[in-house]
């Protein structure tokens, strides 16, 4: 590819590394009960496009929507983003069958110069559980500093901006923006009950396997016993994904996407199986569905993150 999606190797990378491990404590069903799959609320971005407040200046209303928003997204200077990831999981050991709903959500704020951001992220599987982990990014004189809790107390450490990157939305949106994607218009659609137009563009199976090599996604593969050549024959034939793009009519933002994974995680894990070999013997996995959508509103209105002082103490 000619730019990494980093944000979409992150979900890959989540979605895969959730889904190898149900396959190494499939003899357990209260473990593989512990692993992924997703169902979001169909709602959780409803007011993406109502806080795209940043108003177009006016002699973009008559420009191309496309292009509009290209130039658009190279002016940001902060933004909230609500990201919903589903995965529905049918694991089979033996002849008995367990199915696991589950969805991870991701609710950010971001301020780009000095970096600042605040971001929840929830993993809910059901019955097996969920956990919700803050976190809080800040530029430091020596880079950027951490400050997470999952729910057992404050920790901070240093990261890198590359760490921080994965988790900026708008460079994504950005990248879907680029060209890269073959992005076909169909037509005024809604969003949240305003009026947006929407694209539709792929992926290809080739970026795919890039991505999921770039994410590190596969690199739990060798807790499976894999070598290198088992890894690459998962990666054979997954297909292109389709990615929805919508952009709000009024400010020419982008304000969503949605990106239906569906096909290409359903053959990676029937791949991964038979690359496991007799390990794999009586195992099978399905993903019925698996889909990424993210909703980006209130551009330039963030003006102030506040880093609470308990989470500074530790």
């Amino acid at each position: 590819m000619k730019k990494r999606n980093r944000f979409l190797a992150l979900m890959l990378a989540t979605a895969v590394s959730m889904s190898m491990a149900a396959c190494g404590n499939s003899g357990a069903d209260s473990e593989t009960s512990k692993e992924a799959g997703v169902e979001a609320d169909a709602d959780a971005g409803s007011d993406a496009a109502e806080d795209a407040d940043a108003e177009a200046p006016a002699e973009q209303e008559e420009a191309d929507p496309f292009a509009a928003a290209q130039e658009n997204m190279k002016t940001i200077t902060s933004l909230d983003a609500l990201m919903v990831m589903e995965m529905d999981m049918v694991v089979s050991t033996n002849g008995q069958e367990q199915s696991v709903e589950s969805v991870t959500t991701m609710d950010m704020s971001c301020i780009y110069d000095p970096l600042q951001m605040s971001m929840d992220m929830t993993v809910d599987a059901g019955e097996a559980g969920s956990m919700t982990t803050t976190m809080y990014v800040e530029n430091t004189d020596d880079g950027c500093m951490a400050y997470m809790n999952n729910g057992s107390g404050w920790q901070s450490q240093e990261i890198s901006l590359m760490d921080v990157d994965q988790y900026d939305f708008s460079a994504d949106m950005g990248l879907y923006l680029s060209g890269d994607y073959n992005f076909q218009s169909e037509g005024k659609d809604e969003v949240d009950g305003a009026a947006a137009y929407k694209y539709t563009g792929t992926v290809t199976g080739d970026e795919m396997k890039e991505l999921m090599l770039s994410s590190g996604a596969l690199d739990s593969a060798n807790q499976l016993g894999m070598d290198t050549s088992q890894v690459d024959s998962m990666l054979d034939d997954l297909g292109e994904l389709t990615i929805d793009l919508w952009i709000d009519e009024a400010t020419l933002y982008p304000v969503k996407y949605e990106i239906d994974m569906t096909g290409a995680m359903d053959t990676l894990m029937t791949n991964m199986i038979a690359a496991m070999g007799e390990q794999g013997e009586g195992l099978s996995m399905s993903i019925p569905k698996m889909a990424v959508s993210m909703t980006c509103s209130n551009y330039n209105g963030v003006t102030e993150i506040a880093i609470p002082e308990e989470a500074k103490a530790n």
